[in-house]
């Protein structure tokens, strides 16, 4: 399970996590698994198009690999409380397995996300398990902040000339 790439990347952002979602694993150990790591609430449900929640619930979607698209993304960033995170690990395109590249990921994400990191394993894991892509991407805030030009004034800088 690619849990033990997503949950250093977890654990590098949360101390605690109040609640979470996973999202397409079939297995209900996943669900334990991430509770008992972080604490907290964890709901746990199959790949659906639309998700059974109100929005901003969630501080943290850890999403299966496999699932993954933009109407999910979509999904995820509504359920997703503000600077919340969106977890998952991919295959990576290479010559010998179908997955994703970098930019392809940023293109299904892109719309609601700016993704914090991409790590790939070591080296010395590439002809073991095949290569991965861990992300960790947070919600976009910029369309909930308000411009700092208002009313048509604009914010103070030492570089403005005294009159």
């Amino acid at each position: 399970m690619p849990l033990d790439k997503i949950l250093p990347e977890i654990s590098a952002r949360y101390k605690r996590i109040r609640s979470g979602l996973d999202v397409g694993f079939d297995d209900e150990d996943v669900t334990n698994e991430l509770r008992e790591f972080r604490g907290g609430v964890w709901m746990s449900i199959s790949a659906k198009s639309e998700f059974p929640f109100d929005d901003e619930q969630f501080e943290v979607v850890v999403m299966n690999g496999a699932i993954v698209d933009r109407a999910l993304a979509r999904e995820a960033n509504r359920v997703l409380r503000p600077e919340g995170c969106l977890f998952f690990t991919v295959n990576e395109r290479t010559h010998k397995q179908d997955g994703y590249t970098p930019a392809e990921i940023y293109r299904v994400i892109r719309e609601g996300f700016d993704i914090l990191s991409i790590r790939r394993p070591k080296w010395w894991y590439f002809g073991r398990q095949g290569r991965t892509l861990t992300v960790c991407a947070r919600k976009k805030a910029w369309r909930e902040h308000k411009s700092f030009i208002r009313e048509g004034s604009l914010p103070f800088t030492p570089f403005r000339s005294r009159s």
